[in-house]
């Protein structure tokens, strides 16, 4: 009858002088152990802005707004939808693009707040026959430099070569096409019409 009374004063007496198992937090910070997948952050080095983090985000936490009248893209993080599950980083084709930081409290009341977004913006390519979007220009700049010597084979991958040395003129789409926009940035539907309409 005694013993349980005897625990139980050991156990008070071991936890009196022992040290507590809790944080102060919020006062003294929390720091997290480096394998902690807190909210996600783009690096602006890797990140090609080709939105595979946004077509794989379970909840839809993370959205691509493209805009033609200034040729960019912004991809945005919320994270109050996000669930630190990690899909964006283990997706991410380049896999540094995007990487979760041990960040992971949101301590706001405005959910429109700026902390609760994550954004970078991508310089994208129009097409210069129908004005569709080819893609983010870091994107086909990552694509060529993995195809190496035979990126030289597209039009596209060359004028990304050709505009580190000189200056390009972006043409405004056309009623139709010709057979000189071959070698101008053209979407794949576009580039079709071309080489048919040159062969017949």
């Amino acid at each position: 009858m005694y013993l349980p009374k005897l625990r139980e004063i050991k156990e008070a007496l071991t936890s009196f002088f022992t040290a507590p198992y809790t944080t102060k937090f919020p006062v003294t910070p929390y720091q997290p152990e480096d394998e902690y997948r807190g909210f996600p952050k783009y690096n602006p080095e890797y990140c090609i802005g080709c939105g595979t983090c946004a077509q794989v985000c379970p909840t839809n936490a993370i959205r691509v707004y493209d805009d033609k009248i200034t040729a960019t893209r912004k991809l945005e993080v919320e994270y109050l939808s996000c669930i630190h599950c990690g899909q964006c980083n283990e997706k991410c084709i380049t896999g540094q693009g995007i990487a979760p930081s041990l960040e992971y409290a949101l301590p706001v009341f405005d959910t429109k707040a700026p902390e609760v977004f994550e954004s970078i913006e991508q310089e994208l390519v129009i097409c210069e026959c129908c004005d569709e979007i080819i893609a983010c220009k870091n994107h086909l700049s990552w694509i060529k430099d993995r195809l190496g010597a035979k990126a030289y084979a597209h039009p596209n991958f060359m004028l990304l070569t050709q505009e580190k040395f000189f200056g390009l003129e972006v043409s405004r789409p056309k009623e139709r096409v010709r057979r000189e926009d071959y070698m101008k940035y053209v979407c794949a539907r576009c580039r079709q019409k071309i080489v048919v309409a040159d062969e017949f």
